[in-house]
Order: C-alpha cells, then structure tokens, then sequence
C-alpha cells in the first residue's frame, strides 16, 4: 500500500464505475473508503491497527451490517480483482492498492472484523 496525494482525487475517478449495473459505489462504501486518510499509514503499526482505526467510527450495528454485507458483494469471486481495484480507485480513498487480489483480501478481512 502506497499514499497517493489527496489532491490526485480532485479532478474526478480515475476509472469510470465498472459494470454499474453489477458493482457500484454505496453510501456505506463511501463513508467507509473516506477513514482511509492520507497520513493513515503514519498513524498506524499494523493492518490489524489499521482496521480497528477505520472501524471505529462505525457503532450502530445495523450500519456494519449493511457495510459488512456490501464488502461481501464487492469481494465476491463474480468481480475480478481489477474491477474491484478500480471501484477502490474511484472511491475517496487516498490509500492505493496497486493489487486488486491484495485488496480483496484486506477488505474480507476487513469485513470480517464488522
């Protein structure tokens, strides 16, 4: 994982959405790809630290469960892991996944932990 200035996200996705009848971005995902800030890397010592710091602001238990259910859908086998980079790279996020495999499994480990 690599830091990409904010700014890079200013002009617009990089990607078009993908299959937008199939997989597209969500409120949830929105807000969720939102707690991967630019200095998150600085913050943190390890994935696992990672994930509990974008976790924590979610409390309410029916939001981690849609949220929990989205990440399931996108990290299903039907998308391939380049569609599911570029759904990454539309997102606000400003942590990049270069490897869409190495995505898929940080976001099922991720929706593990909802």
């Amino acid at each position: 994982m690599t830091r990409l200035p904010r700014a890079d996200f200013l002009s617009g996705p990089h990607f078009p959405l993908l299959k937008a009848a199939e997989m597209k971005l969500s409120a949830e995902f929105c807000d969720f790809s939102l707690q991967f800030y630019q200095d998150l890397l600085d913050d943190v010592s390890s994935e696992e630290e990672m994930i509990r710091t974008v976790l924590s602001p979610l409390k309410d238990a029916e939001k981690r469960a849609r949220r929990r259910e989205y990440l399931g859908s996108i990290t299903a086998d039907e998308f391939s892991d380049e569609d599911l980079r570029k759904l990454w790279w539309s997102s606000s996020a400003d942590i990049v996944f270069h490897d869409g495999a190495e995505l898929r499994g940080f976001l099922k480990r991720v929706r593990d932990r909802l």
